[in-house]
């Protein structure tokens, strides 16, 4: 009797021991399941929206701004030359004259005026403190042969970004929107062919 007591206290006790290791390995993997394959910092749930929130993702700038601007620009110059040679005669007049003269006028006016409504792809470029990013973006175009080059920088809070990582222009903190052109303008300024002719013969 006593010996089989103790074959069934074994049995009992191997029993216990099996299900303690069990419940201990079921209680351990989830921590080892979460550090080996979760990122904590970049988790994103499957049901959860796609906001940007890390370096290098993409935005889309919504730009709607009331401005007006107008650039201007002109030149003017004038030379002329006036010979005379006059013969031993009576007359007054002169008998041999050489009148040269140039004159160069170059004027160029870009007007833009009303709202500019436009889309910009920036990235996030930094991350700073209170949920805010810095943000990044460039965009080149071509208008009536007129190279246009627009930047934007600025701040923006994480909950101004939509579900669908856009981002209205008047949210942006700090912002700095800048329009450079190259075109029409500067090329109304360049001087005309007979007036460089004329400087590169030293006439003037």
């Amino acid at each position: 009797m006593s010996i089989f007591n103790r074959q069934l206290s074994y049995k009992l006790g191997t029993k216990n021991l099996g299900t303690k290791i069990l419940l201990l390995v079921i209680l351990l993997s989830p921590t080892v399941w979460a550090n080996s394959v979760i990122d904590i910092d970049n988790y994103q749930a499957l049901t959860s929206d796609r906001r940007a929130f890390r370096v290098g993702d993409p935005l889309v700038i919504l730009v709607v701004e009331s401005t007006t601007a107008q650039s201007s620009a002109s030149t003017g110059v004038s030379k002329r030359i006036n010979i005379e040679a006059r013969a031993f005669d009576n007359i007054s007049r002169p008998s041999v004259g050489l009148d040269l003269g140039a004159a160069d006028e170059g004027t160029g006016q870009t007007i833009r005026s009303g709202k500019a409504r436009t889309q910009l792809s920036a990235r996030i470029t930094k991350i700073l403190p209170n949920e805010t990013y810095l943000i990044e973006g460039r965009q080149n175009l071509i208008v009536n042969d007129e190279d246009q080059s627009i930047t934007l920088s600025g701040i923006v809070r994480a909950y101004d970004i939509s579900k669908d990582n856009t981002l209205m222009s008047n949210r942006i903190s700090e912002a700095k929107i800048s329009i450079h052109g190259d075109g029409s303008i500067s090329k109304a300024q360049k001087q005309s062919l007979v007036y460089r002719l004329m400087q590169w013969l030293g006439l003037f």
